[in-house]
């Protein structure tokens, strides 16, 4: 079996060449990420279906997820991932991967569903394959935010903060009136030295908004629940950052991708206007942001 997705705009091909049944798959909304796309991959997978995992030499924990899910090791100038079972704590996926975490040499142990015996490539995904997108992209200058994102009126919004504050209650009602949402959870953002690229994921919030599509970004949103009116606030710059940085997913376990994350952080608000938004439970906030849209200067901090 081999397929590939694009996410980000970074093409992941998988390769399992024993052509072993597939279970679960293609998972709903990762089935709109797959391309027919032949270009060299940006991350290649060879997958082998295992009975055993194989027992491969490491030098040091680099990092520990804490929560029993995985590991990363260093294994002289290459990496391993250690992926667990959340419900057993047993390994179920073991993969060695290059440093610049393109190649990834993959094993996953048989397993059944439904009386079916196969493999799942979601024992990939989470989270060998989310390990390797996100250094790569960090390294290039990219960013994962936990963010709603979408397109509407030639304009695209990132709504980005904690959980419960309403990112996917403004999606939906951005939705209502003909945007076309991209993530309603976690948003790639992607730079260049004129522009800035919003990207769908396959990762779904509550809304399970996703979309492979991409649009320019105007303007970022730092949004919190308000009291009395939908309030637009200027914000430092330390603010914003320090504020993103909590909603960014952080590739701990590589120096370079977490300084790189934190210079891309800094570019941002130099580069797209990043506002503070306390806004109501109400769905005219849309058309409050589409009036703060017109009328606000076009600035950055």
């Amino acid at each position: 079996m081999r397929f590939t997705l694009e996410i980000g705009g970074y093409r992941i091909t998988v390769h399992e060449s024993q052509d072993h049944s597939v279970l679960l798959w293609p998972l709903r909304p990762f089935d709109v990420f797959l391309v027919d796309n032949h270009d060299p991959a940006d991350i290649m997978v060879t997958v082998a279906v295992v009975p055993t995992l194989p027992d491969l030499p490491t030098d040091r924990v680099r990092f520990d997820s804490a929560h029993g899910h995985w590991k990363l090791l260093e294994s002289g100038d290459q990496l391993v991932i250690n992926s667990l079972s959340p419900k057993t704590g047993a390994s179920r996926a073991r993969a060695r991967v290059s440093a610049d975490y393109r190649r990834v040499e993959a094993w996953v142990l048989p397993d059944v569903q439904s009386g079916d015996v196969g493999w799942s490539p979601m024992y990939l995904f989470n989270p060998i394959l989310e390990v390797c997108l996100l250094s790569l992209l960090a390294r290039d200058g990219g960013i994962l935010l936990h963010a709603s994102g979408l397109a509407y009126q030639e304009s695209g919004f990132v709504f980005t903060g904690a959980s419960g504050t309403g990112k996917s209650t403004l999606a939906g009602w951005f939705a209502e009136q003909g945007a076309h949402i991209l993530s309603d959870e976690r948003i790639i953002v992607r730079r260049t030295c004129s522009s800035v690229t919003l990207y769908g994921t396959p990762w779904i919030g509550s809304g399970e908004f996703a979309a492979n599509a991409a649009a320019p970004l105007s303007r970022l949103f730092c949004i919190r629940h308000g009291q009395d009116r939908h309030r637009f606030e200027p914000l430092p710059a330390s603010r914003i950052v320090a504020f993103l940085l909590q909603q960014t997913f952080l590739p701990y376990w590589d120096r370079a991708a977490m300084d790189a994350t934190v210079d891309s952080l800094i570019a941002l608000t130099r580069q797209i206007p990043c506002i503070g938004l306390a806004c109501l439970k109400n769905p005219d906030v849309v058309d409050a942001i589409m009036e703060h849209q017109r009328t606000a200067p076009l600035t950055t901090v």
